[in-house]
């Protein structure tokens, strides 16, 4: 199955058929990034802000009527985010950092023609935002886009991949939520090789605080910003 997050820091969606899996399995989804985000000077050249979020409330986004007709298909999330402080700015940028958001998150894939009968979904190697638990992330404002013979996207922040979320339990990077399972920052530290050369941002941050994370960002360069647009079919919307 596939499907597009219309504010999901990935574009495109893979999952396997959750036929004969247990409840309490996850089924990860896999996606392209949106935008570089691996490393500090990623951040630094197509973020416009690095804010710390809580989950405050989720709604259902329901499954289309040919997902239900063809008997399997993904329930997607409606997640409004709350802004617990704004950690990193860009200079000059023209829209401040929100106080709230919401965002499309990854919610279950279900098969027959009763959507009861589902599975959590996370995406591969990212946080799946669920309420009790806290994340860092990296955003930037995309301005509404309309196609042809589609119902206009509005305006809205969005992540720029998957390492740009981050869990953040305790003000802890690393420690938290991760592909819908807790995940211990101290473990994945003792996974990590720490004088591996391409570690990303993520992995040199985890066990760290965000004074860690304000120096490392302040001390990167922003590289030349490559033009990633969006499908030639779309345009702004007027």
């Amino acid at each position: 199955m596939a499907t597009g997050l219309a504010a999901h820091d990935s574009d495109s969606v893979r999952a396997t058929t959750p036929d004969k899996r247990k409840a309490n399995d996850i089924i990860l989804a896999h996606g392209s990034d949106r935008l570089p985000n691996t490393t500090a000077s990623d951040w630094t050249t197509y973020a416009e802000h690095v804010v710390s979020v809580t989950p405050v409330a989720e709604s259902e986004i329901p499954p289309t009527p040919e997902e239900i007709e063809r008997g399997e298909g993904i329930i997607l999330r409606n997640v409004q985010l709350r802004v617990d402080r704004v950690v990193w700015s860009k200079e000059n940028v023209s829209r401040p950092a929100p106080t709230s958001f919401d965002w499309t998150a990854y919610g279950w894939a279900f098969t027959g023609t009763d959507t009861s009968q589902r599975v959590k979904m996370a995406g591969e190697d990212e946080p799946r935002l669920e309420s009790g638990h806290s994340y860092l992330m990296a955003i930037d404002w995309q301005e509404p886009r309309c196609s042809p013979g589609d119902a206009p996207v509005p305006g809205q922040w969005r992540g720029l991949g998957v390492d740009s979320t981050i869990p953040f339990d305790n003000q802890v990077i690393g420690e938290g939520e991760m592909e819908g399972k807790p995940q211990s920052a101290k473990k994945v530290l003792a996974t990590l090789g720490i004088e591996e050369p391409d570690l990303s941002l993520e992995d040199k941050m985890t066990g760290k605080d965000t004074a860690a994370l304000d120096k490392a960002l302040d001390t990167a360069p922003p590289q030349t910003e490559e033009q990633f647009g969006p499908d030639p079919a779309e345009t702004t919307c007027k």
